[in-house]
């Protein structure tokens, strides 16, 4: 009986570990394929933005040789979406007029992903409706894992009993998890959401702190233009679209869908 209860024990260690590190590779995948992903200092940021687009990467260098032969290879910088994005609302920062469409309401035009009621209203396509994958915050570290596979989505809104933004968890927050191998220590069943982002925080900021750089919200009567200015602060990747007053979920807007929609991909 004693055998067999350890047995158990050393298999749940076991499938935790790698649980975690298979979703961790992921990204070490992604992190090392951008050496084999590279611009020039003369593209033109439309195509630096399609590389990062296709091929799922979070940032492109920038390459230059010096030497006639290309032998002396120079990194001049990291590019990436938030960084384009910024250079393009600094551009269109006085002259947004010329482009009606950064002044419409992120609800009116064919961008991110949105609970079903809204995005029939929103009379969407079927190729783009892609439901929005929500959990309740007393779901299990488990649940978080799987649903982030399935869907195949870098980050899930964690809402109470009535659909009210209460945090969110993403890809990074694994990797936070990785940290002294914290991953040892919990079941992925026995564990909330919750009490899991608490364990996988920095300890020099507060809770409190991490959550509002993690809960970016915006509402649906936002003007594009807003939603792109904030979504070029660095750090921030996703914006949660909520209903004022409740912060009942109504959609979440990545810098990934900001992108397809302007370059029609």
């Amino acid at each position: 009986m004693y055998f067999c209860c350890i047995l158990d024990r050393s298999w749940t260690l076991l499938k935790t570990k790698l649980s975690f590190l298979w979703l961790i590779s992921i990204s070490s995948i992604n992190y090392f394929k951008i050496f084999d992903v590279q611009a020039g200092p003369y593209d033109c940021l439309k195509d630096v933005a399609l590389k990062i687009l296709q091929n799922k990467v979070a940032t492109v260098p920038i390459i230059h040789s010096s030497s006639q032969d290309g032998s002396f290879l120079q990194i001049l910088h990291l590019a990436t979406l938030s960084g384009i994005l910024k250079c393009i609302c600094r551009n269109f920062k006085h002259s947004s007029r010329s482009l009606p469409i950064l002044q419409q309401p992120i609800c009116s035009i064919q961008l991110g992903t949105w609970v079903q009621e809204i995005a029939d209203i929103k009379g969407q396509p079927s190729t783009l409706k892609q439901p929005l994958v929500m959990l309740n915050k007393n779901a299990s570290l488990g649940d978080a894992l799987s649903l982030l596979v399935q869907a195949e989505v870098s980050s899930i809104p964690i809402v109470d009993e009535n659909y009210s933004l209460v945090d969110v968890y993403s890809r990074s927050d694994i990797t936070a998890l990785a940290k002294d191998k914290a991953y040892a220590q919990i079941h992925l069943d026995q564990i909330s959401i919750l009490q899991a982002l608490q364990l996988g925080q920095d300890t020099n900021y507060p809770y409190g702190f991490l959550k509002e750089q993690r809960c970016q919200m915006c509402l649906r009567s936002d003007p594009l233009q807003n939603v792109m200015e904030r979504l070029a602060n660095p750090g921030v990747r996703r914006l949660v679209i909520v209903e004022a007053g409740s912060k009942r979920v109504q959609g979440i807007i990545s810098l990934s869908d900001v992108f397809r929609f302007l370059l029609g991909v």
